[in-house]
This record gives structure tokens, sequence and C-alpha cells, in this order.
């Protein structure tokens, strides 16, 4: 599976697979939202919630390349 493959099922198969196939990275919370990052398959998957909900905002699929700088400073060196 690739990013695109993943952009194409739909939220409910997305979360599947994280759940499944995803590896936790880190988790942040800014400003009131939580930001979890999960490797799956060879990319990166952003989750976003509210911390005073249940669902996912957002679900962002990316490659490392494109992962925002707070998952790229030096404690992150493990993502790669």
């Amino acid at each position: 599976m690739n990013i695109q493959d993943f952009l194409l099922l739909d939220y409910k198969d997305q979360l599947h697979l994280i759940n499944r196939s995803g590896k936790l990275k880190q988790s942040i919370i800014v400003n009131e939202y939580q930001f979890t990052l999960y490797k799956v398959k060879g990319f990166y998957v952003e989750l976003k919630r509210s911390i005073k909900e249940l669902f996912f905002e957002k679900i962002t699929a990316m490659e490392y390349e494109n992962l925002p700088p707070q998952y790229k400073h030096p404690q992150s060196k493990q993502l790669q």
C-alpha cells in the first residue's frame, strides 16, 4: 500500500489500517489538540483530534520529507 491507495480508503478503513498496521511514533498536545504520528507501510499518517472530542478531525498522510518540523527535531531521528 502507498499513500495514494491510503487516500482512496474511506475514513473508517483508514482508521482500521492505522490501528492494524501503524506504529506509533509520536504524540503531542498543542492548544487543546492532540497530534499523533504513525508510520504505516512506508509512509506517515498524522491524526488530529480535539482532546475534548472522540473523533479525529483530520487524517493526513505524508512522506518523511513532508513531515512538519515538530516531528523532525533531534529526538525524532528514530522516525526514518
